[in-house]
């Protein structure tokens, strides 16, 4: 580590959140740091004793769970483990958006902290949870990115969308900008990948020599293939962190050329933030079990099992921690595929997946011919609670024109600040496109059962 990261990691970053903010983030990272050489069967353990917590307080203070624990004719005492979750039914998104606040906890704690999501499946989610946990989030996040290499206070480039909605208030842009400087982390915006763009990524690497990359996969693919095409690399190895889409085996070569082999790639959504993460030995992703219960299943009709060895199924998620409006038994639309059951050379005790399925959005080009990153729609639908209030489902398509076509499934008719909202979004990133919004009844998933985002006709 440099000096200056090695002083903010040891001195400035528990001063700041122990000592100052009274957080727990750090104690729980410590916990997570040593949990995780534990062999499987004492993780199931851990895990099972956060679960019996979290499905008691649901039980009890949650009115969705408590009726849909009583409708199973399931008890508390009924879930000892994750096995036994299979007693309750799936949380789809419909089912998410159906019960509303009932799925908030009425004591303490609360959901205090609000997020929506464009999902990947293309249908918006609003959800919140509380302050404990986000500092499990964040911890989990520090020991899995670690994995990389990756330290607060390091030098990091985030080729990385924009915040969605309009600007924040002035203060908080500042206190952004402040923390951003203490942290030596560099944004660049990576909804427009044109050459010029892309230029100006190398140059940034060239000047701030940073110790990690972090990058949606295929944006950040794309300054890969620019770097190698033109033969721009003449740094030694960068670690780059993948997010938020699958990480193809094309890709990962352009980024090994373009940056040197430690390429890392990570799976998470929104609701949960961090599910699985590659070790140094790339042998899968490591699940974050001490905060998550992560099922991959199989229907076959009716009925549902536990997905085999190297069989692919949906990923059904229970959030250990989040009490102020839990997530239990949540699919959130991705598809997964398990890894054999074998000891990771790494020697973390920590369950993995093979690959996630589903998580690529497609790209569109611009009226300048310039490529926008697809995910950038996602971003769009969680811009704003009234947009993510309105849209049940939603789909682009690019035509051979060039034009885009965004297929909505709404809630509730779009109220005038929201069609300006996007219209702002769609005029400031698809520059010269004529873009139009269809309201349909529905949008078909496709054969894989997905619904894809992103259609491009040419």
């Amino acid at each position: 580590m440099s000096r200056y990261g090695s002083a903010f990691y040891q001195t400035i970053l528990p001063a700041w959140e122990t000592g100052i903010r009274r957080r727990p983030t750090l104690s729980y990272l410590d916990k997570l740091e040593e949990s995780q050489w534990l062999d499987r069967d004492r993780l199931l353990e851990l895990q099972a004793m956060e679960l019996r917590k979290l499905i008691h307080h649901a039980f009890n203070h949650v009115p969705h769970y408590r009726a849909v624990m009583e409708k199973a004719g399931v008890v508390p005492s009924d879930i000892r483990s994750a096995a036994d979750l299979r007693r309750l039914p799936i949380l789809t998104k419909n089912s998410a958006h159906a019960a509303g606040s009932l799925r908030a906890s009425t004591v303490e704690p609360f959901p205090t902290i609000k997020k929506s999501t464009g999902g990947s499946t293309g249908q918006p989610l609003q959800f919140g949870y509380d302050p404990n946990s986000e500092y499990w989030r964040i911890a989990v996040k520090l020991r899995g990115w670690g994995w990389s290499g990756y330290r607060p206070g390091e030098r990091m480039i985030y080729f990385w969308g924009p915040p969605p909605g309009t600007q924040p208030p002035l203060k908080k842009r500042l206190k952004i900008g402040v923390d951003r400087y203490v942290r030596r982390e560099t944004y660049i915006d990576c909804t427009i990948r044109s050459d010029q763009q892309l230029a100006h990524v190398v140059e940034t690497i060239r000047r701030e020599k940073p110790k990690g990359f972090i990058c949606f996969s295929q944006s950040g693919s794309d300054v890969a293939r620019y770097i190698v095409e033109n033969r721009l690399r003449d740094w030694d190895t960068i670690p780059v962190l993948c997010c938020g889409e699958q990480l193809s085996p094309q890709a990962r070569g352009l980024f090994t050329q373009a940056f040197g082999p430690a390429v890392f790639e990570t799976y998470g959504c929104r609701e949960v933030m961090l599910i699985g993460m590659e070790c140094e030995h790339h042998n899968g992703l490591h699940m974050s079990m001490e905060n998550l219960v992560t099922e991959v299943i199989v229907r076959e009709g009716d009925q549902e099992r536990p997905a085999r060895p190297g069989e692919t199924g949906e990923v059904v998620l229970t959030d250990l921690h989040n009490f102020g409006m839990p997530f239990i038994r949540y699919a959130n639309g991705d598809l997964a595929t398990l890894t054999e059951d074998t000891a990771c050379p790494c020697g973390r005790g920590l369950a993995r997946i093979a690959t996630v399925e589903g998580r690529v959005a497609d790209s569109v080009r611009d009226g300048n011919g310039d490529l926008v990153c697809g995910i950038l729609f996602s971003r769009i639908f969680s811009m704003s609670d009234a947009l993510a209030g309105s849209v049940r489902h939603w789909q682009a398509i690019q035509r051979k024109d060039r034009s885009v076509t965004v297929k909505l499934v709404l809630l509730r008719e779009l109220d005038s600040v929201s069609r300006e909202d996007l219209r702002r979004a769609f005029e400031r990133y698809l520059k010269g496109l004529p873009c139009k919004i269809e309201p349909v009844d529905e949008i078909p998933p496709a054969p894989n059962g997905k619904r894809k985002t992103v259609v491009v006709e040419a």
